[in-house]
């Protein structure tokens, strides 16, 4: 118990690490969803799919992708049926942690397959993708 009490602050920071890897990481992957870059959506990009941006509606508001989908991550379970099952479903945020929740939740719900987009909207900007602002 002495033990406990003297790390407290570390053992905190230790499970704080592994929520965040079982989150970005695992979870993931354990669902089935396959990280997508953007050099392999740039391959993918004409094929059909589904676009999927869970940020808020101020970071939509912002700049999105032109053809996206905006259903927030709070709304995704409840949103899930208006994501077409009969195709590729790619789900994009600021930087891949949401956008990872997202893309588990609609695998486990059975929407195959299912990417995640590394690196989020800083790495679709990057890669000179286009932008639309505005709702």
């Amino acid at each position: 118990m002495q033990f406990m009490e003297q790390n407290a602050v570390y053992i905190f920071i230790a499970l704080l690490i592994s929520w965040m890897l079982w989150q970005r990481l695992l979870a993931p992957m354990l669902s089935g969803v396959k990280s997508l870059s953007a050099s392999g959506y740039f391959a993918m990009r004409d094929e059909p799919h589904t676009l999927v941006d869970v940020r808020s509606a101020g970071e939509w508001a912002g700049a999105h992708a032109p053809d996206a989908v905006h259903i927030p991550l709070g709304e995704i379970n409840t949103r899930k049926d208006e994501i077409p099952d009969h195709k590729p479903v790619v789900v994009i945020c600021a930087s891949g942690n949401r956008s990872a929740m997202a893309a588990t939740a609609l695998a486990k719900a059975g929407l195959k397959p299912v990417y995640n987009f590394s690196g989020g909207m800083g790495a679709w900007q990057s890669a000179g993708l286009p932008l639309k602002t505005g709702r």
